[in-house]
């Protein structure tokens, strides 16, 4: 029996739409493209910049940051380094955190003075350079200042005799270019007057003196001469201030600092300090608390500050079952307290016999203008004496006395540091 076969249909070729898928590529390129350059663009400007150095040498201070905030017109920063100075990789990576935390406020221009000669005579005729010092030139509106490379940077020159070269001890470039833009920027420099008369540390160093052998030695650093560096270099002049000498403090002065007196000041300068307070001026007090000094004492007392008679302390292990008690501290403070919170993590020493202080408001009300303010009172109570706990506490794997940890605030004797 025969069947029939039917042949099978053949379908037409489909037809290619070649403008159609020309037209899909070229807009998948083009999204691509524009997806490539809002990458970009967001990357331009919202950018996030790490430190991931060692020991942050590069990371701009939280200070320096709010500086730049608060500059309102162009810095301009020459750079005379030449490639091969054992400065120059520092400075440039310095700078450019500095560029990067202006925001645009802050132009930088690096000059090699044994390859471009003519502009840096330029350069050097403009600003009148005479040093042949590597210098960092900070301009801003038709002021300049220099800051060399020695002010950069502590350097050892090390023992030629041995084939010892120099190298760098440490980098201080952000402290000394920060110091001369605030000094260009500020104008003029802000005074603090440090009051002398009650055996208070001298702000000079010592007479040099003549040694048996007929030989000048140097006089004796002033103990505070190292927070006497730190607070000029913030654009701060310290002016000596002897209050038996002076009727009213002056009204220049919106800052006083009062530091280790071993003599307790007299009613008539109680009453200075206090009309000084009452006009809204600060005061740097900081007690040695083996001086007697009832009136200073009683003045923290009526502010809400009271002074402990106690030490801070460390049990620290020594051995297996061996544990030593040391008075020198090393401690971090906590960001829990509006007092310690831009010190957070930040270590210090506590050396000799350092004291707890509390901090009670009491109730009393101060007349602002035509308006009066009322301050509640506050008692001490487990949250407010747990709060005092947590600022300030040892991290030398050791466990403070009691009484040590009672601190809203630490300080150190004689040169005493109150925070």
């Amino acid at each position: 029996m025969a069947t029939e076969t039917n042949p099978p249909s053949q379908s037409s070729p489909r037809k290619i739409h070649r403008v159609r898928i020309g037209l899909n590529v070229i807009v998948q390129i083009a999204l691509i493209l524009f997806l490539a350059l809002m990458v970009n663009y967001l990357g331009l400007e919202h950018y996030k910049r790490w430190d991931l150095s060692r020991d942050k040498k590069y990371e701009l201070s939280d200070k320096s940051k709010r500086f730049l905030e608060t500059v309102k017109g162009k810095v301009r920063l020459t750079v005379f380094f030449d490639a091969n100075n054992a400065l120059f990789q520092d400075v440039q990576n310095l700078l450019t955190e500095y560029q990067y935390a202006a925001k645009g406020k802050i132009d930088v221009e690096f000059i090699d003075p044994t390859r471009s000669l003519s502009r840096a005579k330029e350069v050097f005729d403009k600003y009148k350079v005479v040093s042949d010092e590597s210098l960092v030139i900070v301009d801003y509106e038709n002021r300049n200042k220099a800051v060399k490379a020695s002010e950069m940077a502590e350097i050892d020159q090390g023992n030629a005799m041995f084939g010892e070269g120099s190298r760098v001890t440490a980098f201080k470039g952000e402290q000394a270019l920060t110091s001369a833009m605030m000094d260009l920027v500020e104008g003029k420099k802000n005074v603090v007057g440090y009051v002398l008369g009650h055996k208070e540390p001298p702000l000079t160093e010592a007479p040099s003196s003549i040694s048996p052998s007929f030989t000048p030695e140097a006089g004796a650093p002033s103990p505070v001469s190292v927070l006497k560096t730190f607070i000029e270099n913030d654009n701060i002049k310290l002016q000596e201030l002897n209050l038996f000498e002076v009727p009213a403090i002056p009204a220049d002065l919106k800052t006083i600092m009062i530091v280790g007196p071993q003599y307790d000041f007299s009613e008539r300068e109680m009453k200075l300090l206090r009309d000084f307070w009452d006009q809204h001026g600060r005061i740097l007090l900081l007690l040695d608390p083996t001086a007697q000094t009832p009136n200073l004492r009683g003045f923290l007392a009526s502010l809400g500050v009271k002074v402990n008679d106690d030490r801070l302390m460390a049990n620290v292990k020594t051995g297996i079952q061996e544990v030593a008690r040391v008075r020198d501290v090393i401690a971090r403070f906590l960001p829990e307290s509006p007092i310690t919170k831009r010190l957070a993590s930040v270590q210090a020493p506590f050396l000799g016999a350092t004291s707890s202080i509390d901090l009670l408001w009491p109730r009393r009300r101060r007349v602002i203008g035509a308006k009066s303010i009322t301050i509640p009172t506050m008692t001490p109570s487990s949250n407010i004496r747990r709060a005092a706990i947590t600022m300030c506490h040892s991290t030398s794997r050791s466990r403070s006395r009691k009484v040590a940890t009672k601190m809203s605030g630490c300080r150190r004797t004689h040169r005493a540091w109150w925070w």
